[in-house]
């Protein structure tokens, strides 16, 4: 089986969000559609083992934001290379919160969900969600998967190495 057709899939990246019981946390996502009409209503795979994916079990919501081509690469390394278990990765991010979830200040739209369905696999959950409010915040293109693994992986590592060493103080 030849992997690399699954990367010719179109997806989008998105960051997604929600609440433990002290703060929010996030994760970088990619496998998010939407699925019915009525009610309006989404699907998302998360890893079952991130711990993003833990809180939206808990809570039964979470938030995304869209990103859009031009965002800074940190966002995608931010929630994307490190565990919301160790950091608060919102603290690094300009947000705002809204429906006690979190969003990005600069997305391209913005959708709070709650869960009405559940599917567990082996490496991720598949939630069917209500959309229950949704926004268009600007108007730009979408950041798609294919976007990050054809060009701008690499400005995104690079943010993180930058970013590492300034933790660490370098």
């Amino acid at each position: 089986m030849d992997l690399n057709a699954l990367y010719k899939l179109t997806h989008g990246l998105y960051v997604l969000g929600a609440k433990d019981e002290n703060r929010f946390c996030g994760c970088i996502v990619d496998a998010v559609m939407q699925v019915a009409n009525n009610p309006i209503a989404i699907a998302l795979s998360c890893a079952n083992h991130g711990y993003t994916k833990s809180c939206i079990d808990k809570t039964k919501e979470f938030s995304l934001s869209v990103l859009c081509k031009g965002i800074d690469p940190f966002i995608v390394a931010n929630f994307g290379f490190q565990s919301s278990r160790d950091r608060d990765k919102w603290a690094n991010v300009d947000y705002f919160e809204q429906d006690n979830l979190p969003y990005l200040q600069d997305n391209l739209a913005r959708f709070r969900c709650k869960i009405i369905y559940s599917y567990p696999l082996k490496s991720n959950t598949l939630y069917v969600a209500e959309v229950i409010s949704a926004y268009s915040d600007k108007e730009a293109e979408p950041l798609t998967y294919l976007d990050y693994r054809s060009y701008f992986k690499d400005d995104v590592m690079k943010s993180f190495q930058k970013y590492q060493k300034q933790i660490k103080g370098e």
